[in-house]
């Protein structure tokens, strides 16, 4: 998903103006600015900010910006599914994978159950829930329709590197060495650099934002076609 695509402010005030509640519009946005603003120094880049909140403290945007308001609140899920644009290649990718029998799971920082019902609405929309077994995240291990099938998840994290480590044991359950699994992310260190003392092979894509750091990444693409040279 693209984090760049979605300008919450711009879609704070659309969702106000559809309501006929245009004039709380300002006051919301301004919200959402503080808010973010808590989630790092003023030199973090704006997209990481959000990123961050999404993911370790997404609770935070229906209790202090939207007031808990459903009807706000269904709205904004809509559009927030709706307008993260997928990159190119990814479903060629996907179904590729899928053709190989290989099986493929979402590994997420979000650390709420509403976080992780973010992404299986998002599968849905996009009719992408079809490629994927299953969620994990600190909030445990989910069905990609949202459903928790194993709480032992619960707090490990990518930044701590602990959630690498319940993966591997997970996959011992099956069998499957973690050398013989790939973790892929654009996050030189929270999807590279934790991950690989836990024996994994490790991809860092660059296609949207490259975060650099890539050469400490077993494999670098920037497009997403590339999946099939490590197959």
């Amino acid at each position: 998903m693209n984090p760049l695509t979605l300008h919450q402010s711009a879609v704070i005030r659309e969702i106000y103006g559809e309501l006929g509640r245009a004039a709380e519009a300002e006051e919301r946005v301004q919200r959402w600015y503080r808010v973010r603003a808590t989630m790092g120094p003023s030199s973090t880049a704006p997209h990481l900010l959000v990123r961050d909140l999404k993911q370790y403290a997404r609770d935070r945007i229906a209790t202090e910006i939207f007031d808990d308001d459903k009807e706000v609140l269904t709205r904004y899920e809509v559009k927030e599914v709706m307008a993260f644009a997928i990159p190119e290649s990814v479903e060629g990718a996907l179904k590729l994978l899928q053709s190989k029998t290989v099986g493929v799971a979402i590994v997420s920082e979000s650390a709420s159950v509403t976080g992780v019902q973010a992404i299986s609405r998002f599968l849905k929309a996009r009719a992408f829930n079809q490629y994927f077994q299953e969620i994990i995240t600190p909030a445990g291990r989910f069905s990609v329709d949202g459903q928790l099938v194993d709480p032992t998840f619960t707090g490990a994290t990518k930044k701590a590197g602990t959630i690498y480590e319940k993966i591997r044991e997970y996959l011992k359950t099956k069998g499957i060495p973690s050398s013989a699994a790939a973790i892929i992310g654009d996050d030189p260190q929270l999807d590279v650099e934790h991950a690989r003392p836990y024996g994994f092979f490790t991809v860092q894509y660059t296609g949207v934002i490259d975060r650099g750091g890539s050469e400490k990444a077993d494999f670098a693409m920037k497009d997403w076609k590339d999946i099939g040279t490590i197959l």
